[in-house]
């Protein structure tokens, strides 16, 4: 049976991580404009970058998962 106070855990660190990966994608985002403008090479950047966004949106849909989940032990579904 899954402990609701383990998954509000979970839920918090999930929410720090996204913070993280949201500012990291901020950050390289805009060291990515400032390479363009100079003239830079910025292929490996852009791929790196969507290796972190593809992180991003597996780090929501897990976070998604513990939502449901602490819903659903509201409900007593589980």
């Amino acid at each position: 049976m899954p402990d609701r106070n383990f998954e509000i855990l979970q839920l918090w660190w999930a929410d720090r991580h996204i913070e993280r990966a949201e500012q990291l994608i901020e950050d390289q985002q805009f060291e990515l404009r400032k390479l363009r403008l100079k003239g830079h090479d910025t292929n490996l950047l852009e791929h790196t970058l969507q290796v972190f966004e593809d992180s991003l949106r597996t780090m929501y849909q897990h976070r998604k998962i513990i939502v449901s989940i602490i819903q659903q032990i509201d409900r007593g579904l589980v």
